[in-house]
């Protein structure tokens, strides 16, 4: 498998990512991890997961494509 694949299957089990997000479908490319991935809004939710209360998320602005930190 390759190793956006693993990565992408990773963030499933780790609960950011839905099972049946696109990065899953038959034609998904690494360019759909890399969109998921390009506001930092889903690595914030992962490294709130993985270490809970590292992060305000009510300092995070979770709309998609335009998020920031505050």
């Amino acid at each position: 498998m390759e190793p956006w694949k693993q990565c992408a299957h990773w963030l499933i089990q780790c609960r950011v990512l839905p099972v049946n997000h696109r990065v899953t479908w038959d034609a998904a490319q690494v360019f759909d991890l890399a969109q998921t991935l390009r506001d930092g809004v889903l690595l914030c939710q992962l490294l709130n997961n993985l270490r809970p209360h590292a992060l305000n998320l009510k300092e995070i602005n979770l709309r998609p494509q335009m998020s920031q930190v505050k």
